[in-house]
């Protein structure tokens, strides 16, 4: 099966659990008079640590405050978060910005109207203690790595540092967002390509960071805010509300680091206090949750560049035609 034909196939079954699983929502915001808000639905591909700025701007009140009563709806997929919004059944997607080119060849096209992460948040892990940290990709061959199953950005990563190493004899291991500990628990894979708190929890259980490929791939487009094309339209209030509140969030978080480690810890009660410290403080100190909503093109492009190797991207998915910074600058 090509990567067009894979993406097809998911992009329809997206839509059906998408449908199913959001059915409550309706295609346009709605107003609610007594608060004096809009309510939106925001979908996201889970309840992901990266996330935070989305919590914090919750939590903090930040959405309220700009008129926006949020609900958020998670996915499981990033692809079947912008069929989500492509299909009216949210209003915002918090998932893999790329996804909007992606779908724009198939004719369901949106814009990236914030960042919500930047670079590249992974961290290649191993629990074995023979695996020891290697300086360059060819030292993956052999190996089982464990990734998040395609079409994540996980899975993309990997495949290309597999691909830059000529690891030929390596192979990728799929599992669920949640499941990659217990394969290398397990022994059913060596490696795993994890994001925070889970890099610090597998840390702290003994094992290691083993290759980190955030200098190598750069500023990266990995996580963004997107709309469709109609809402854009119809609802440029909401977007500019919306932004708002995650600039203030990104701006909280980078300058009251205390009142964010007590959002992280209540969202995340089931983390130990300090793996949730440990694992924001990398987060923040390596501008992986951005002190500003900006996405820049050459971040945007690094991310489409990565689609076209792997396939999955025939078209330019140019930023210009994507993404629309307006609403960040209008702040």
């Amino acid at each position: 099966m090509t990567p067009r034909t894979l993406w097809i196939a998911i992009l329809w079954l997206g839509l059906m659990l998408t449908l199913s699983g959001c059915s409550s929502s309706t295609v346009a915001p709605a107003a609610d008079s007594s608060k004096g808000t809009t309510q939106v639905t925001i979908a996201q591909f889970g309840h992901v640590f990266l996330y935070m700025p989305l919590y914090v701007a919750i939590n903090k009140g930040f959405f309220k405050e700009h008129g926006l009563d949020v609900k958020l709806v998670s996915t499981g997929g990033d692809e079947k978060t912008f069929t989500a919004v492509a299909t009216g059944n949210a209003q915002f997607g918090v998932s893999d910005p790329t996804f909007t080119a992606i779908a724009r060849e198939h004719g369901q096209g949106g814009k990236v109207v914030a960042a919500v992460v930047r670079g590249v948040p992974f961290w290649i892990v191993a629990l074995k203690p023979d695996i020891k940290p290697l300086t360059e990709p060819a030292g993956f061959n052999g190996f089982r790595c464990a990734a998040f199953t395609a079409p994540s950005t996980s899975y993309a990563v990997m495949k290309k540092i597999l691909a830059e190493g000529h690891a030929d004899r390596a192979q990728i291991v799929q599992g669920a967002f949640g499941t990659l500990p217990a394969l290398l628990k397990s022994g059913q894979a060596d490696v795993a390509i994890e994001i925070e708190p889970t890099v610090s929890l597998i840390t702290g259980e003994g094992g290691h960071v083993v290759y980190s490929p955030k200098e190598e791939l750069g500023d990266f487009a990995f996580t963004g805010l997107e709309v469709s094309d109609a809402f854009a339209r119809e609802h440029p209030e909401q977007i500019k509300a919306c932004v708002a509140a995650l600039k203030e969030a990104m701006e909280y978080i980078h300058n009251d680091f205390d009142g964010a480690v007590e959002v992280a810890q209540k969202e995340f009660p089931d983390v130990k206090p300090d793996v949730v410290k440990g694992a924001l403080t990398r987060l923040r100190d390596s501008g992986t949750i951005p002190a500003s909503p900006e996405l820049p093109k050459k971040a945007w492009d690094a991310a489409i560049a990565l689609r076209h190797e792997l396939g999955d991207l025939k078209s330019s998915g140019s930023y210009e035609e994507n993404v629309d910074m307006t609403y960040v600058r209008e702040q």
